[in-house]
């Protein structure tokens, strides 16, 4: 107990605040999403140009929402370790800061996409993008799990866990490798973001 004790001191915050910076930076992130899809202005709107607007929308749409539905998932599983995560130090600290670093970059790789996922290049960013966080993830409960900073946590469920978590930068990279099959220059680069969806059809998120 008094270890513990001087782990927190020793940080000048608590798991506790760490958690509440975490839910302010996902409910910016998830907030700013939308200011990708803007309004279209059309001088003189007919109900024809009006639809054809709103298709020509579609690859924003698309992005929103894989964007909005990984960033849940993202927050969901950080939850879920911050229910097991009773200490804070320094190290864990600091994969924090620099994993909300790429998690606040999640609205800015969303418009890129949605504005020129014809192409390669947006698309490799906005799967580095969600590597990075996946990776960081990753460490933040490895890390957690290795210097006893979580409680009631037996060699299997840490061992699931962490098998769970390195599965999301793994899909991460099958995405940007799927950016390089050459047959994805006629079909459509954007299309390679549909591997996300494997995330959410994850049962357990530990």
């Amino acid at each position: 107990m008094q270890n513990n004790e001087k782990t927190i001191e020793s940080v000048g915050i608590s798991a506790r605040r760490i958690e509440t910076l975490v839910d302010g930076v996902f409910a910016i992130a998830m907030t700013l999403l939308v200011l990708g899809i803007a309004v279209p202005s059309i001088t003189n709107p007919t109900e024809a140009s009006l639809y054809q607007a709103l298709l020509d929308l579609l690859p924003n749409f698309y992005s929103y929402f894989i964007s909005f539905v990984l960033l849940a998932v993202f927050w969901r599983i950080n939850h879920v370790q911050f229910n097991r995560i009773k200490r804070a130090d320094d190290t864990l600290l600091w994969i924090i800061v620099i994993w909300l670093l790429f998690v606040a970059l999640v609205p800015f790789s969303a418009f890129f996409v949605g504005e020129y996922g014809n192409f390669q290049i947006p698309n490799i960013f906005f799967d580095l993008n969600l590597f990075a966080i996946g990776f960081l993830l990753f460490l933040n409960g490895r890390h957690a799990f290795n210097h006893g900073l979580v409680d009631g946590v037996d060699d299997e469920m840490r061992k699931s866990s962490l098998r769970v978590n390195l599965m999301l930068p793994v899909i991460s990279l099958l995405a940007l490798g799927i950016t390089f099959l050459p047959f994805m220059k006629e079909l459509g680069y954007g299309w390679s973001s549909l591997v996300y969806l494997i995330i959410p059809l994850l049962k357990r998120y530990q």
